[in-house]
């Protein structure tokens, strides 16, 4: 019984944290998408910290994976009004966008900062979330735009 209300517990979480990812579908390779997000970042004066090569990793370790990498950025000025808003959401933070392949195919995602105000129960900082939901959506939008 434990383990049925377990199980139960985790597809309840998994499925919430699921509808809240947003997926799109790249024409480019995974590092030509990557790059392509790291030059819109730089571009918009965002904070860029680094690029995580999931597949690379595993690779030291002597596991094949399809690629999958993590870009970590930020803007600084929603980062200080979201941490002074509420400590904990630094938590979520720097944001996060996923590069990875599936069958063949490239895919971006992340999850919609708006999941924030669940996890924190938050009652403020709409505003502030409002505007990095639609910071992740431009970014990843002129991504994908072809030249």
């Amino acid at each position: 019984m434990k383990f049925l209300i377990t199980a139960t517990i985790l597809l309840v979480s998994l499925s919430i944290n699921a509808q809240n990812l947003t997926t799109y579908r790249s024409t480019r390779s995974v590092d030509e998408t990557v790059e392509r997000l790291v030059e819109i970042i730089k571009q918009k004066k965002l904070a860029y910290f680094e690029t995580v090569e999931h597949d690379k990793v595993a690779q030291e370790y002597g596991v094949t994976i399809p690629p999958t990498r993590m870009i970590l950025f930020e803007d600084p000025n929603l980062m200080i009004e979201l941490i002074s808003c509420r400590q904990t959401t630094a938590l979520d933070l720097p944001m996060k966008i996923l590069v990875w392949e599936e069958n063949n195919d490239v895919y971006i995602g992340f999850f919609d900062p708006k999941i924030m105000k669940k996890r924190f129960l938050l009652q403020e900082c709409e505003d502030i979330i409002t505007s990095m939901s639609r910071l992740k959506i431009r970014v990843v939008n002129e991504a994908l735009r072809d030249d």
